[in-house]
């Protein structure tokens, strides 16, 4: 009989879970389920009656479960945080056998959907994992090196920290740095004091130290004054710290098979830095914590010597509602009639993504040739005004619009925008986070393809079903609700289009 596993993260934000029936993966964030951005258990054993309703398991009728959780939450002991890749865990009220895995190993294992051979070089870098632990170097599945907070810095919470002290506003502190990535742009970058910022990515905190700033500026009060161009120029420098550091621990190596992960793997700045040079890297979609438990179901995986799993459809891998029906043809041309109008389109379609961004199934659209239609989607989502759009993009236009060889499927880089009639989705910088959307995504790629026929342009603005601070929709219930109290002019929900 097929053994049943379960991968968990029970940490302090996002929690997910990861169920191998014996035949395929089931993939739930509970965020999704309980409509609370980044939502974690408080407890230890709350997860048991969501994998019932969610996956019709009992809990004892898992063989065994694989674990990230924050010991400190459960004022649990903190004496062997250095252990890799596992070690028992005893705290669970089950009577399966359960392993507690490296928080950063499983990032690392979570990239299992992107390749067939795991890499040899895995790189991970976050706020921080277990033990302080701010990134790891993984090679041939051993230990390189570590990086920790405390002696190191930590990229992830330098950048948290400072968008704090830029008064930027998050119903979640996990939101901050990605929101600081946005507003960071509208600084220059200042050659001369880059220069001096001869620092690596073993003392981070000391590139992010403002007191550089104030002795390059030569006056407390003219540094003070001129915020942006520090953190744009610090922002920048990361991009050369990293490079450094890849090229470190790879001698050089850019041909190399490399997987990149941890939260700030988001930076999509820097993700196109380090791709520009090493051409064969690797980041998933969930690169942040909810793909732990992706992870951690592979680390089971391996454990028992089972055939590699398949994840159906991946990234649309959510265990949320899914549409009874799929948008016929006529249904997808009126859609992209709507969307050539100027109208906002709510898209609802297949399975939720995995990770924090849009891909076509739980998505925003509009006309991105209208010039206010920035502005116009900010307010439906109740954004800050300084914050970027996405676009998605048939795939084989990517070049004609993007000064880029990227190819960008889960909009995980940025490309230089070489048109002057894409105001909405082209960012200060004169960049944009686009999506590559080929013919493996029918149904969007028909879409775009249609509203491309109509318009000239192929490609549409494109971002997440959701308000700000909320997660992105998972019931048509929520879309429906959200289509009627805002300004959203059309809701596509499989074949049925709602109009106002």
């Amino acid at each position: 009989m097929a053994k049943k596993l379960l991968g968990l993260r029970l940490c302090e934000h996002d929690s997910n879970l990861s169920f191998y029936d014996g035949s395929k993966i089931h993939y739930l964030k509970t965020e999704r389920l309980y409509k609370q951005k980044h939502h974690a258990y408080n407890n230890l054993y709350g997860w048991q009656s969501d994998i019932k309703k969610k996956f019709n398991i009992d809990p004892n009728e898992i063989d065994e479960i694989a674990i990230v959780v924050d010991p400190w939450i459960y004022n649990l002991p903190l004496d062997n945080e250095e252990f890799y890749p596992a070690i028992n865990f005893n705290h669970l009220p089950v009577n399966s056998k359960v392993y507690r895995v490296n928080h950063h190993l499983c990032h690392a294992l979570s990239c299992w959907p992107l390749y067939k051979n795991r890499p040899k070089y895995e790189i991970i870098i976050d706020g921080f994992g277990d033990a302080n632990n701010a990134w790891t170097v993984i090679i041939n599945d051993k230990i390189h090196k570590r990086g920790y907070a405390d002696k190191n810095g930590s990229l992830g919470l330098a950048m948290a920290n400072i968008g704090k002290a830029f008064q930027i506003h998050s119903q979640q502190v996990y939101d901050i740095a990605g929101k600081l990535m946005g507003l960071q742009s509208y600084g220059n970058i200042l050659p001369e004091f880059k220069n001096s910022l001869n620092y690596n990515i073993y003392s981070i905190d000391k590139l992010f130290n403002f007191n550089n700033y104030i002795e390059y500026k030569e006056n407390k009060l003219l540094a003070e004054l001129q915020p942006l161009d520090w953190i744009r120029t610090v922002h920048d420098k990361v991009s050369e710290v990293l490079i450094n550091f890849f090229e470190e621990v790879t001698n050089k190596d850019y041909d190399a098979v490399i997987s990149y992960s941890g939260g700030v793997a988001q930076n999509v700045i820097w993700n196109t830095a380090l791709k520009n040079k090493f051409k064969n890297l690797i980041i998933p979609p969930h690169c942040n914590d909810e793909g732990l438990s992706l992870g951690a179901i592979e680390y089971l995986r391996v454990k028992n010597n089972l055939p590699k799993f398949k994840l159906d459809h991946f990234p649309y891998v959510q265990s949320d509602e899914t549409p009874d029906t799929e948008p016929s043809d006529i249904t997808i041309e009126q859609t992209a009639e709507h969307l050539k109008e100027g109208k906002i389109v709510a898209w609802y379609q297949g399975k939720g993504e995995i990770g924090p961004r849009a891909l076509g199934n739980r998505s925003l659209l509009i006309n991105p040739l209208i010039t206010d239609g920035k502005n116009t989607i900010n307010k439906v989502k109740k954004r800050e005004a300084y914050r970027p759009f996405g676009a998605s993009i048939l795939k084989e236009y990517v070049k004609d619009y993007f000064n880029t060889d990227i190819e960008n499927p889960f909009m995980l880089y940025v490309g230089n925008v070489n048109r002057d009639n894409l105001q909405s989705v082209t960012h200060i910088d004169k960049t944009c986070r686009f999506q590559g959307v080929d013919k493996t995504n029918k149904i969007y790629y028909q879409l775009i393809n249609k509203f491309f026929k109509k318009t000239g342009c192929p490609l549409i603005l494109n971002t997440s079903l959701n308000i700000n601070g909320k997660p992105i929709m998972s019931s048509t219930k929520d879309a429906i609700d959200y289509f009627i109290n805002s300004d959203i002019d059309i809701l596509v929900i499989g074949n049925k289009i709602f109009k106002k």
